[in-house]
């Protein structure tokens, strides 16, 4: 019997390196893409806040912990049923101490409203996705 022989001359040594990159680059693809998929979600800030008033119709609402929020984004909503007051940054009744581009823990924001608070206003401190925080103004009197 006769033995065959193929001739291996035609194969070079890159096209096995060319294969193996590509399926390499293939599969570092699949992996990204998979793994994109569990990115943790975006979440609303979670802060803990005291909120103190005085006579003259300023709120202070003081930061005791948690996220810290970008002072730009923020909003304070001050009223009742029959009327409102929203106060952001940069207006001359926001005063943020210390004065800086966060509100954080240890910053306070102080809201000057000038009104006579009669005991059913509500406070609120809002960014654009999310209310971070509510609460009543008890009447001393």
């Amino acid at each position: 019997m006769r033995e065959h022989r193929f001739a291996d001359n035609a194969v070079s040594e890159v096209v096995g390196e060319m294969l193996m990159i590509g399926l390499v680059i293939l599969l570092v693809s699949a992996f990204a893409a998979a793994l994109g998929t569990f990115a943790p979600a975006a979440r609303d800030p979670s802060v803990t806040i005291l909120m103190t008033h005085d006579p003259a119709g300023n709120v202070t609402l003081w930061h005791k912990g948690g996220d810290w929020l970008k002072a730009g984004d923020l909003k304070v909503i001050a009223g009742n049923d029959s009327y409102r007051n929203v106060c952001s940054s940069g207006n001359t009744c926001f005063v943020l101490v210390p004065k800086k581009e966060v509100f954080d823990l240890g910053s306070n924001i102080t809201i000057i409203t000038g009104m006579d608070f009669s005991g059913d206003e509500t406070i609120s401190l809002v960014t654009p996705r999310a209310q971070v925080f509510s609460g009543a103004v008890n009447h001393e009197g």
